[in-house]
C-alpha cells in the first residue's frame, strides 16, 4: 500500500488530493487547499505545498512521514512578454504588463492615463494641460498613505486629471478612504520602480467578488490603447492571463 499526494499550484490556491494505492486500486482519502505562496512557478510556492499537504494529511490523522509519493503539477513561471496564465501576485514582464490580484485594492473602475511618479505632480504646469491629459500616479514605498492621499487630492484640486494609482505598499484601501474623488488603486506592486514613466497605462479594479472585464478582453485592451487588428491578435495571451483577477494593470 502507498499513500500518494497530487499537488496543483494554481493562480490563487495550492490544492492537494490525497489517495491510497493498494494492489492497483486508488482510493481517495482527503484534500487540502490553501492560498498559493509567492509567484506561481517560483521557490516561494514550496511553503504553500507543505501547508496544503499538512492540511490534507491532518484530515485522515496522518503526517508528512506517512507519504510515499508526492507528484506536483508543472507550475510555469512568467517569462518574457506573456504572462502564460500564471498570475498570482504582481508580475512585471519586461516593463510591459502588470498582472495583479492583491488582497487590498482600492476604489473601483477603469483608469487610463500616462504614468507619473506622485511627487512629480507638483511640477505639472496645469495651464498647459488639455482635456486629454490624464495621469496614473505611481507611489513608491517611501511615501506613506497620508502623504499619497494628500498629494492626489491637491493635484485634483489644481485641475490635474488623476485617473488611477499604482502603489508599492499595501496601502490601497487606506489611500482610497482619504480621497475626495475615488479612483481605482492597485497596490502591493513590489517592483514598482521598474514601471516605465510617461507611458500610457490602464488600471482596472472590480467590485468585491467581481473580476476585471475590460483588461481581460483583447478588444477591451485594443480600445484602450488604440491597437490595430494585427496588434490586437498579439495581446490575446495578455488578456487571457488577466481573466479571473479582481484588479490588473496593463502598460
Amino acid at each position: 500500500m502507498e499513500i500518494i499526494a497530487g499537488v496543483d499550484i494554481g493562480n490563487a490556491t495550492t490544492e492537494v488530493a490525497l489517495s491510497k494505492l493498494d494492489n492497483g486500486k486508488i482510493e481517495f482519502l482527503s484534500s487540502g487547499i490553501v492560498p498559493t505562496t509567492g509567484i506561481k512557478g517560483t521557490e516561494e510556492n514550496t511553503q504553500g505545498v507543505f501547508n496544503s499537504l499538512e492540511q490534507a494529511l491532518k484530515k485522515v490523522s496522518m503526517e508528512l512521514k506517512d507519504l510515499d509519493l508526492v507528484r506536483v503539477n508543472e507550475a510555469a513561471p512568467v517569462i518574457g512578454d506573456v504572462a502564460m496564465e500564471t498570475i498570482t501576485e504582481t508580475i512585471i514582464t519586461e516593463s510591459t504588463m502588470i498582472g495583479h490580484n492583491p488582497s487590498t485594492p482600492g476604489g473601483v473602475g477603469l483608469g487610463i492615463g500616462n504614468t507619473i511618479y506622485i511627487e512629480d505632480l507638483d511640477s505639472i504646469q496645469v495651464e498647459n494641460l488639455t482635456k486629454d491629459d490624464q495621469f496614473i500616479v505611481l507611489i513608491l514605498k517611501d511615501i506613506n498613505f497620508l502623504e499619497a492621499a494628500a498629494r492626489i487630492n491637491a493635484g485634483v484640486k489644481r485641475g490635474i486629471n488623476i485617473t488611477a494609482a499604482v502603489v508599492q505598499k499595501d496601502d490601497g484601501v487606506l489611500i482610497s478612504n482619504r480621497l475626495e474623488r475615488k479612483i481605482p488603486i492597485v497596490d502591493e506592486v513590489t517592483l514598482l520602480e521598474r514601471v516605465p514613466i510617461a507611458m500610457k497605462a490602464a488600471v482596472e479594479v472590480a467590485d468585491q467578488g467581481g473580476v476585471v472585464e475590460t483588461l481581460s478582453n483583447p478588444y477591451g485592451i485594443a480600445t484602450v490603447f488604440g491597437l490595430s487588428s494585427e496588434q490586437t491578435k498579439l495581446i490575446v495571451p495578455v488578456s487571457r492571463a488577466l481573466i479571473g483577477n479582481r484588479s490588473a494593470v496593463v502598460i
